[in-house]
């Protein structure tokens, strides 16, 4: 992430006063890639904190998994229900972890294939699954993958600070592509402007 994060400051810094600004107050958290071996785990991390804030999503994540000792998508594909919500995840997001396993048992998702899409590919492959909309492909895209272009336009906490930052009237697309192609690193200092975390109005 280094070479490209010094990158991102020249570029989002010469986009404008804004980031310029931004970019000497904060230092955004590393993204670096995750390996393939590390998807589930991210995948189901992304799901658990849907419309959740991060601590509670960490403390219900940590319940989880001190509660459930083989972590493997076939031994999650196989926990009922009621498991998962002993641990503080209510039923429709049980039943997303479980199709996501399910998901990577039969080869629907497969770590090394997904290593190798691009965001698109990667985005409809995800998207495909139940309970996975864009915001948490493209928290997985960030978080999971470390791709440095990439934009969350139903995030509220990004919404929220573009708002904030530039005023009702911006127009936000526009805004946004002089930000290519560090997306991502423009997303991380927004968040750090707003002390959020990623907040999607839906998955």
């Amino acid at each position: 992430m280094g070479a490209h994060l010094e990158e991102a400051k020249i570029h989002l810094a010469a986009s404008g006063e804004v980031m310029a600004r931004l970019i000497k107050q904060f230092e955004p958290p590393r993204i670096d890639p995750k390996p393939p071996s590390a998807y589930f785990d991210t995948l189901v991390s992304t799901i658990i904190s849907q419309q959740l804030s991060v601590k509670a999503a960490d403390t219900i994540e940590a319940r989880l998994r001190g509660g459930v000792k083989d972590f493997s998508p076939a031994s999650v594909a196989a926990l009922p229900v009621s498991e998962f919500r002993l641990h503080g995840i209510s039923g429709s997001k049980a039943n997303y972890i479980i199709g996501i396993a399910e998901a990577f048992v039969d080869g629907r998702l497969d770590p090394l294939e997904l290593e190798a899409m691009d965001d698109k590919q990667i985005t409809a492959a995800l998207t495909a699954l139940k309970g996975v909309g864009p915001w948490t492909a493209e928290m997985f895209l960030m978080f999971g993958m470390g791709h440095p272009d990439v934009w969350s336009p139903g995030d509220l906490g990004l919404r929220n600070a573009v708002r904030s930052l530039f005023g009702d009237d911006i127009d936000v697309v526009a805004t946004t592509e002089t930000w290519r192609p560090y997306r991502t690193y423009a997303a991380l200092y927004l968040w750090k402007y707003t002390d959020g975390t990623p907040a999607p109005r839906s998955q």
